[in-house]
């Protein structure tokens, strides 16, 4: 099978077209936008916001379709757990811009906030949604065949459920904020050593226009 990430916008399509048929409604709009193979292993639940799948549902049939099409073809495997991290270290960015454009004003702490935006709560879940993913693939991912990542794992889950508590937690957004940032600056950091582990020489290249979140200061109150 050809590398997935290689394929056209109409392998696209046709792909698409073979999938279930709550899914058929929105092969128009990825045809449209011409979605090539290595978008569409990137695809968040944002970007698949803008492609008209606006269900949630519908939102993770496809992405589940997609891990299921790298799963069929080996050589996609190093691609795909690429993609994942470089997707996680984006919604950490996202969750660290989303804060200090509220924090801008002097007065702001969180008090007289209701919520936390809707771009943070997102990321958040896009940060759940890609670690839940990347457990599945560390499995399966080259370099890690007979290693015991059973301990990593455990910490990934545990940090997905500090994010989950957080949200829920009743404080006030500002502390709520600073706790998930905390939490995803972690858990990012423990996803990217694991995945690195795989000897996979994707994961060793960072795009230079892309910022690392470990390079970003800390949100001033």
């Amino acid at each position: 099978m050809e590398p997935v990430s290689k394929w056209t916008a109409q392998q696209v399509v046709d792909w698409m077209r073979g999938l279930d048929d709550s899914l058929q409604p929105y092969v128009a709009s990825f045809q449209l936008q011409a979605v090539p193979g290595e978008r569409l292993l990137g695809l968040t639940h944002q970007e698949l916001l803008s492609l008209g799948v606006g269900r949630v549902g519908h939102q993770e049939l496809l992405l589940e379709a997609v891990d299921l099409l790298c799963a069929l073809n080996h050589g996609v495997e190093a691609d795909r757990l690429g993609v994942l991290v470089g997707r996680m270290r984006g919604s950490v960015v996202q969750l660290q811009v989303s804060a200090s454009e509220r924090r801008k004003n002097p007065s702001y702490r969180g008090v007289h906030a209701q919520k936390p935006s809707n771009h943070f709560l997102t990321a958040v879940v896009e940060l759940i949604a890609t670690a839940k993913t990347l457990l599945g693939w560390l499995d399966r991912a080259p370099g890690t065949e007979g290693k015991d990542l059973g301990a990593t794992k455990n910490t990934i889950i545990q940090l997905c459920l500090q994010l989950t508590s957080a949200v829920q937690k009743d404080c006030t957004v500002y502390e709520m904020e600073d706790k998930i940032l905390e939490v995803s600056r972690a858990l990012n950091a423990v996803c990217e050593e694991t995945a690195g582990s795989a000897s996979d020489p994707q994961l060793q290249q960072r795009d230079p226009d892309f910022p690392h979140p470990g390079h970003i200061h800390k949100l001033s109150p």
